[in-house]
């Protein structure tokens, strides 16, 4: 099988690496823009001297009249900026480039975490390792942003913040560990499609665990969702057991991790000890990573010599699995940052749209079955899981 230049890689990696720096300054720099949107919408209501005294000012005429202007063009600048418009029509040109590099960090990851696992044997090489080192990688690179001058203010959460952000940590590492178990024991695009199944586990948790309830439409939706997994399931060539257990699995860690976030921001004072998105994002990273480590021990911890020794000698390991690691923390984090500045049917329609580009676009890469049973049930699946998201908003009129 041919692997992808090296060259090749360390510009990919190199450019991943850029990306995310750039967009945790811009974090910094976006708050002061909006903090001087409000600096200049305060100074509204306090007129110019110009027009309040115009016979003390005469002769300043022309300076107020130049200085009200300048006012009022850094007032446009700054509504823009904080719209994130830019001078192409109105698009939203930050936003754009959030949604490309999310969609190109997922579908880059999905590629190298494969490889990583191919060069290892698969499901009987070092999954659990790998994953928890992609965890580990990641770690440091946003410990690098906390270190680096003026890139990111470090968060200020106390012991029993840690305490509390465990049960997230925990389902976190364990979602991301059963993905790459899933993805070492069959196909990339037969893992992403049962992973799309992930709101009927978000739902049967939430009903009955978290005491939540799912509207009668959103249930109505489940069997569809259900369906196409199954269909997708037909005649995947590279079916295994192990796959669809290990996807589902992951699919349970990460509805009760979504649960479990949504009760850990509640906690007063937390979002303002935590300050960003990031911050809280390489805080449950590196939770992870070390909530990885005893799980790394009882399941590979023998042969952990032969996975260093491979580590030296595979370059295809080596450069994948680091490249892997970047991709995730990078893709992760700007997936998140891009959510927030989204509504809810944006959020549904992205985050469809990148299943679908993932799951066509590595199997296309990695030479992976796409049969026309596989591209239906995929197609069945994704639209359940797109109507789930949104069928809501489309039955409230009626029900009101």
């Amino acid at each position: 099988q041919k692997q992808r230049p090296p060259k090749m890689k360390l510009k990919v990696i190199i450019a991943l690496t850029l990306s995310t720096a750039c967009s945790a300054f811009a974090l910094k720099g976006g708050h002061a823009t909006t903090t001087l949107g409000r600096t200049n919408q305060a100074s509204t209501h306090q007129p110019p001297v110009a027009f309040v005294r115009p016979n003390q000012q005469q002769r300043d005429s022309g300076v107020a009249l130049h200085a009200t202007s300048a006012v009022a063009t850094t007032q446009g600048d700054a509504a823009m900026s904080t719209r994130g418009g830019g001078g192409l029509g109105g698009l939203d040109i930050p936003l754009l480039t959030y949604f490309a590099l999310w969609y190109l960090g997922n579908y880059y990851y999905n590629i190298s975490n494969k490889l990583a696992l191919k060069a290892t044997g698969g499901a009987a090489g070092f999954p659990m390792t790998i994953s928890a080192l992609q965890l580990g990688i990641g770690s440091l690179y946003g410990i690098f942003l906390w270190l680096a001058p003026d890139a990111r203010d470090k968060p200020k959460v106390t012991m029993d913040d840690i305490i509390k952000m465990l049960p997230v940590a925990f389902c976190y590492a364990g979602a991301h560990s059963a993905s790459v178990f899933s993805f070492s024991a069959g196909s990339v695009s037969f893992g992403q499609i049962v992973k799309a199944a992930e709101p009927a586990f978000a739902a049967v948790l939430s009903q009955f665990v978290y005491k939540k309830k799912i509207s009668k439409a959103k249930w109505l939706c489940l069997p569809i969702v259900i369906g196409g997994v199954i269909l997708a399931s037909v005649n995947e060539l590279d079916f295994a057991w192990a796959a669809l257990l290990s996807a589902c699995l992951a699919n349970c860690f990460a509805a009760v991790k979504g649960n479990e976030n949504k009760k850990l921001m509640e906690t007063e004072g937390l979002k303002e000890r935590i300050g960003t998105v990031g911050n809280q994002f390489c805080i449950t990273s590196i939770m992870g990573f070390l909530l990885s480590i005893p799980f790394v021990l009882l399941k590979e911890g023998s042969k952990l010599g032969s996975f260093v020794e491979s580590f030296k000698t595979v370059p295809a390991l080596r450069s994948n699995m680091i490249a892997s690691a970047l991709w995730f923390y990078g893709y992760n984090e700007i997936s998140t940052m891009t959510l927030k500045k989204t509504n809810a049917v944006t959020q549904s329609v992205a985050n469809t749209a990148k299943r679908v580009i993932v799951i066509v676009g590595v199997a296309l890469v990695l030479g992976e079955s796409l049969d026309f049973m596989k591209l239906l049930g995929c197609g069945i699946g994704i639209s359940g899981v797109f109507l789930y998201s949104i069928i809501d908003n489309l039955v409230k009129p009626k029900e009101e």
